[in-house]
């Protein structure tokens, strides 16, 4: 958790899952999207996670390049215990409908990597900390939505169409060049940020940037309505991620 970013305490909703409630009751949509971290191409990076757990309580990962078996075989937090998981339908995803907006031309083709999009799917999972894991390790509980689908895309069935905005978007080693994602997320000019500046529910607070390679490759946000840095910190694998917030949110450490 970021110290100088406020804890969020559990809220009732989250708080009052269980097995049964997460397996039998409707999903909880809009409790769900509310504060969240949103993360496309994220691959099965929990840095974000690891860092930002405490500050914000519901996660949403999406990527198509990955397979449910494979999410499974990965899923556990070191600390913490699973609740459950569960499948989410796309009618429970978009229960009001939604209109894709297509790219332009500029953005990139997004037949380009077909031939590597996993079967889609939607997996719902709660965790609990480990009752004998100390309360500094993170808060007692979080939800995490893992998407196979276009960043894009899932964007604004998700935020867009449910008039919703998340706390925090991650754009971390998103894949443009070598990693079969078929436009760039780091583009302010390209349609992932157009889609996230378009949102008529608002804005991101918080902007996540940084991949692979030195400190100075990740000095300054990719994009540039996220001027005041809020934290650095190290990325797994080597690399570095920054924090940065559209207000003035100072916790700069290099």
């Amino acid at each position: 958790m970021l110290n100088k970013l406020p804890a969020m305490p559990i809220p009732r909703w989250l708080a009052d899952l269980s097995s049964t409630t997460i397996k039998d009751e409707p999903f909880p949509l809009d409790q769900v999207l509310k504060d969240s971290l949103y993360y496309p191409s994220s691959g099965f990076d929990a840095d974000p996670i690891r860092y930002l757990a405490g500050n914000v309580l519901s996660f949403i990962y999406v990527d198509y390049g990955y397979s449910q078996d494979a999410l499974e075989r990965v899923l556990y937090f070191s600390g913490y215990n699973l609740i459950a998981s569960r499948q989410v339908t796309k009618q429970e995803l978009t229960p009001r409908g939604w209109n894709p907006t297509l790219p332009n031309r500029s953005d990139g083709d997004p037949s380009r990597y077909i031939d590597s999009i996993k079967k889609p799917f939607c997996l719902w999972s709660v965790f609990q900390r480990d009752e004998a894991a100390p309360v500094s390790h993170g808060p007692s509980r979080f939800s995490l939505l893992y998407l196979c689908a276009d960043g894009v895309a899932a964007f604004q069935a998700l935020y867009t169409a449910n008039n919703a905005s998340p706390k925090a978007v991650a754009v971390i080693q998103p894949g443009h060049a070598f990693g079969f994602n078929w436009t760039d997320y780091t583009d302010p000019k390209q349609i992932f940020a157009r889609t996230v500046f378009g949102n008529p529910a608002g804005q991101p607070e918080l902007f996540l940037y940084g991949g692979y390679g030195t400190h100075e490759d990740y000095r300054e946000s990719c994009w540039p309505q996220y001027t005041n840095p809020v934290r650095f910190f190290n990325k797994r694998g080597k690399g570095r991620i920054g924090v940065w917030s559209i207000s003035d949110q100072r916790e700069v450490t290099s």
